[in-house]
C-alpha cells in the first residue's frame, strides 16, 4: 500500500489537509443547498402562478354567458395563453425539466390547451356560445392540472429529500474517513513497534522469527531490511545443509571468497547434485519402457476382444492409441482392394477429443499424406501442417493441430491400413517409435477379422438363399391356396352379383342398348314410365325417345366415350307417347366381353322428374326474393334522401343515422353513433320520448309530432313515427325512427293563428 510508505511526519501532513478539505467540502455543500432552496422557493412562486392562472382561466369559461359578449372570448384566449406560458416556466427549473412523468402530463395539458383554442375559435366565428367539445376540454384541463400539481409535488419532496440525504452523507463520509485515517496511523505505528519488539525477543533466543515487512517507506521499513538481510544469509547456509540430505536441488547460495564454512558447505552440495541427475536420468528410461510395455499390452487386450467386425475393432484401435498417448485426434484407414487396378483408402474410423467421428471419407492411392504413406510404405511425420490440410485430405476433421503421424500398416510389404494420428504437442522419439512397433500387429489382426468378416458374409449369403428357396416353396403351397378360395369366392359373388342384378332390374329403371344405340332389352319399370309395350321400344334408338340432337358433336361424343369402354353419367329429359316430358338421371355402363372389347351398354336411370320441378320452383321463388330486395334497396334509399331516419337498439342506443338526421338535430354521425338518445334531449324533451318508449317496447308504432332541440338552442318540429322490429324469437331488437321536418310549416301555422287572434282582438274592440 502507499501510506506504508509515508512517513509518520508526512502522515500527520497529510491528516492535517484532509481536515482542511473536510470544511472546504461542507461549505461548498452549504452554499449549493443555499443556491437549491432559493430555486426551490422560485419554483414554488411559479408553480403558484400556474395555479392561479388555470382557477382565472376555468373561473372565465364557466362565467361566460351563451350570448357573447365583445372581447369576452378573447380575453378567454389571452388567459389561455398566460397559463401556456406559465407552465412552460414551471419546466424550465431544474427540478421539474428532468422528469419524464412531468414532461408528458404537460405535453398533455398543451395538446388540451391547443384543443380548448381551436373550439373557443370555433364558437367564436360560428356566434353562438361555449361548445360541449370546449367544456369537455376544461374538465380534462382541471383533471390533468391535478394530475401535474401531485407529479410537481412529489419531484419537490423528492428535491428536497434528496438534498438533506446529499448533506447528510458528505459531512458522515467525511467525519467517517478523517476518524478511520486517525485510528489507521495510530494503529499502524503501534503495530510496527510491537512487531519490532517481537522479533528482537525471538532473535535473543537464537531462533529465526519470519522476515519483518521491509517494502514500507518511512523508518520502520529501513530497519526491518537490516534485520532481514542479516537473517537471510544465516538462512542460506542453513538452507544449503538442509539440502544436501533432501531431493532435488537447493536455493542458489553463493558465499563470500573469505567465507571458508560456506565454500565448504557449497563444493559438497555439487558432488550430491550429480549423483542425483544420474539417478534420475536411469528412473526416466525405466518409465519409458513401463510406458511402452504396458501400451503394447492394452492394445493387446483390444486386439483380442473383436474379432467379428472391422469397423468396429478399428475404433476401438485408433480410441486407446489416442487416449492413451495422450493426443487430441486420430483416424484409421482401410485398404479397399476389391479392384486390385484401383486401391482407395476408406476412413474406418475416427476419434477426435474424446468423441467419435462418424466421418465418411475415401482417398485414392497416392493421394493426399495417407494416400501417399501407403504408397511409399513408409511413415510420414508432419510438423509443418498446411492450414487447408484438413479440409481436403485428412480423416481428422476441420480442428488444425502442430504435428501429424502417419504410420502404414502392412505384413510381407502388403499396407493393410494407415493410422494417422494428430497432436497440438510435439511427439518424442520414443511415441513415434511405439506407434510403428505396433503397426504389424494392428495389420495382422485386421487382416484376420477381415478374412472371418468375409467368411461370414459368405456363410450368411449362403444361409440366406436357403431361407429364400423355402420360403419362395411356402409361397408357391399359399398361392395355391388361396387360387382355389378365390375362384371360391368368385362362385359366390357371382351369385351375389346376380342377385343384385335382379333388386336392381325390380327396383330402378334398366334397359340394354347396343354399340348403334338400339335397345336390345328393357325392363317393366323403365316401359312403365315410357308408356309403351316391349315391341314399340325394342330395336329403335335411344335419340327416339330421348330429347337429343343426334347429329350433334356432343352427341357423337358421348357414343364415343361409351364405345371407349367409359362410364357416362348425365341428366336427360324423355318425351312420352302421351307428350307428357320426363327428366331422368341415367349412368351408361359398357359391358366388355372375354375379349376385353365393348359390346354393349347398360343404362340404370332414376326418375328426377319432381326434384327437377322443385329446382324451377325454386329458382323463380329465388328470383321474386331478389326482385323484392331491389324493390327494398330502392325504397330505403328513397327514404335516405327524403325523410330523416334513425336506428335505435332495445336500449335506446343510436347504432345508424342517415345525413338527414344529422343535418336536423346539428350533431355529426361520430358525435351520434354509439350514444343514447336521451342525452341529446332535452328534459320536457326527455317527459315526451319516455312515454313514447314505452309504449314502442309494448310492439305498439307511435305517430305524431315531437319537438327537438339543437345544440344551438334552435327547436326542430318533426312528423315521426317509432316502429319497432322484432328477431326470430320475437323479442324486440331494434326501433326505427322516420321524420318529416316541419319546423316551417308549424312556424307559419302559428304566425296565421296569432293574425286570427289579432283580428278576433280588434273585432272585439271595435264592437
Amino acid at each position: 500500500m502507499i501510506i506504508r510508505n509515508i512517513s509518520i511526519r508526512s502522515k500527520l501532513i497529510l491528516t492535517t489537509l484532509f481536515l482542511v478539505m473536510l470544511l472546504t467540502l461542507l461549505a461548498l455543500i452549504y452554499l449549493d443547498a443555499t443556491r437549491r432552496v432559493e430555486s426551490q422557493s422560485e419554483f414554488l412562486r411559479d408553480r403558484s402562478e400556474l395555479n392561479k392562472g388555470f382557477l382565472s382561466l376555468q373561473n372565465s369559461f364557466y362565467s361566460l354567458s351563451p350570448e357573447e359578449r365583445p372581447g369576452e372570448l378573447s380575453d378567454l384566449l389571452q388567459q389561455r395563453d398566460r397559463l401556456e406560458e406559465n407552465l412552460r416556466t414551471v419546466l424550465t427549473h431544474e427540478i421539474s425539466s428532468q422528469e419524464e412523468d412531468v414532461n408528458r402530463k404537460a405535453e398533455q395539458i398543451r395538446s388540451l390547451l391547443v384543443s380548448f383554442e381551436e373550439n373557443l375559435r370555433i364558437k367564436r366565428d360560428s356566434g353562438s356560445g361555449p361548445g360541449i367539445q370546449a367544456r369537455t376540454d376544461m374538465e380534462l384541463l382541471g383533471a390533468k392540472m391535478e394530475d401535474l400539481n401531485q407529479a410537481l409535488t412529489e419531484v419537490a419532496n423528492r428535491a428536497h429529500l434528496l438534498r438533506n440525504w446529499q448533506l447528510g452523507l458528505a459531512m458522515g463520509l467525511g467525519i467517517f474517513i478523517l476518524a478511520n485515517m486517525l485510528i489507521f496511523f495510530t494503529t499502524n505505528i503501534g503495530k510496527s513497534f510491537r512487531a519490532l519488539t517481537h522479533y528482537t525477543q525471538k532473535l535473543g533466543k537464537g531462533s529465526f522469527p519470519p522476515p519483518l515487512d521491509s517494502t514500507r517507506g518511512d523508518e520502520f521499513g529501513d530497519i526491518a531490511g537490516h534485520l532481514n538481510l542479516h537473517i537471510s544469509d544465516l538462512q542460506k547456509k542453513i538452507d544449503l545443509i538442509s539440502s544436501m540430505s533432501q531431493e532435488g536441488p537447493g536455493e542458489l547460495f553463493t558465499p563470500e571468497a573469505e567465507d571458508k564454512l560456506g565454500n565448504a558447505l557449497l563444493v559438497m552440495s555439487d558432488f550430491l547434485t550429480r549423483k542425483e541427475l544420474q539417478e534420475v536420468s536411469r528412473n526416466r528410461e525405466d518409465k519409458k519402457a513401463n510406458w511402452i510395455s504396458e501400451g503394447v499390452a492394452q492394445l493387446g487386450e483390444v486386439l483380442r476382444s473383436e474379432r467379428d467386425d472391422v469397423g468396429e475393432l478399428t475404433f476401438l484401435i485408433i480410441q486407446k492409441l489416442v487416449t492413451y498417448m495422450n493426443m487430441e485426434m486420430g483416424s484409421l484407414f482401410i485398404t479397399n482392394d476389391s479392384d486390385p487396378e484401383h486401391l482407395t483408402l476408406d476412413l474406418s474410423a475416427s476419434y477426435a477429443y474424446d468423441r467419435r467421428k462418424f466421418l465418411t471419407m475415401s482417398l485414392e492411392w497416392g493421394v493426399g499424406l495417407p494416400g501417399t504413406c501407403a504408397q511409399e510404405k513408409e511413415r510420414i511425420f508432419v510438423t509443418d501442417v498446411p492450414p487447408d490440410y484438413f479440409d481436403v485430405a485428412s480423416g481428422l476433421g476441420s480442428t488444425i493441430p502442430n504435428c501429424i503421424l502417419l504410420v502404414p500398416l502392412k505384413i510381407a510389404e502388403r499396407v493393410v491400413g494407415v493410422i494417422e494420428l494428430a497432436t497440438v504437442r510435439l511427439l518424442r522419439p520414443f511415441e513415434i517409435d511405439f506407434v510403428e512397433s505396433l503397426s504389424e500387429r494392428i495389420a495382422s489382426s485386421l487382416m484376420a477379422v477381415r478374412n472371418s468378416e468375409h467368411s461370414s458374409r459368405l456363410l450368411k449369403q449362403s444361409q440366406a438363399q436357403a431361407d429364400t428357396l423355402k420360403e419362395q416353396d411356402s409361397a408357391m403351397r399359399e398361392n395355391m391356396m388361396k387360387l382355389e378360395l378365390a375362384q371360391q369366392e368368385s362362385s359366390t359373388k357371382e351369385s351375389e352379383i346376380t342377385g343384385i342384378l335382379n333388386a336392381i332390374n325390380q327396383s330402378t329403371l334398366v334397359a340394354e342398348m347396343g354399340l348403334n344405340g338400339r335397345f336390345t332389352s328393357i325392363n317393366e319399370q323403365f316401359l312403365m314410365l315410357l308408356e309403351s309395350n316391349e315391341d314399340q321400344v325394342l330395336g329403335k334408338l335411344h335419340s327416339d325417345f330421348a330429347m337429343v340432337d343426334r347429329a350433334s358433336d356432343e352427341y357423337k361424343s358421348f357414343w364415343a366415350t361409351l364405345k371407349e369402354g367409359k362410364t357416362v353419367s348425365n341428366t336427360e329429359r324423355y318425351r312420352l307417347f302421351s307428350g307428357e316430358e320426363v327428366w331422368l338421371h341415367q349412368t351408361f355402363t359398357p359391358i366388355i366381353n372375354n375379349e376385353g372389347r365393348v359390346h354393349r351398354i347398360l343404362n340404370i336411370a332414376v326418375n328426377i322428374t319432381e326434384e327437377r320441378t322443385l329446382q324451377a320452383q325454386l329458382l323463380t321463388r329465388e328470383l321474386e326474393i331478389t326482385r323484392k330486395g331491389l324493390d327494398m334497396q330502392t325504397l330505403n334509399q328513397a327514404v335516405n334522401t327524403s325523410l330523416i331516419k334513425c336506428e335505435l337498439d332495445a336500449e335506446g342506443i343510436i347504432m345508424l343515422v342517415n345525413d338527414n338526421y344529422c343535418e336536423v338535430s346539428g350533431y355529426t354521425r361520430k358525435e351520434l353513433l354509439g350514444r343514447n338518445y336521451r342525452l341529446f334531449l332535452k328534459d320536457i324533451e326527455k317527459e315526451q320520448f319516455e312515454k313514447i318508449w314505452q309504449e314502442v317496447l309494448k310492439e305498439k308504432v307511435y305517430e305524431g309530432s315531437i319537438r327537438r332541440s339543437r345544440p344551438t338552442g334552435e327547436e326542430v318540429w318533426l312528423v315521426s313515427t317509432f316502429s319497432p322490429v322484432k328477431d326470430e324469437a320475437g323479442d324486440i331488437y331494434k326501433v326505427y325512427f322516420m321524420g318529416l321536418d316541419i319546423t316551417e310549416k308549424r312556424l307559419k301555422y302559428q304566425l296565421l293563428e296569432d293574425a286570427n287572434q289579432e283580428i278576433e282582438r280588434l273585432k272585439n274592440r271595435l264592437q
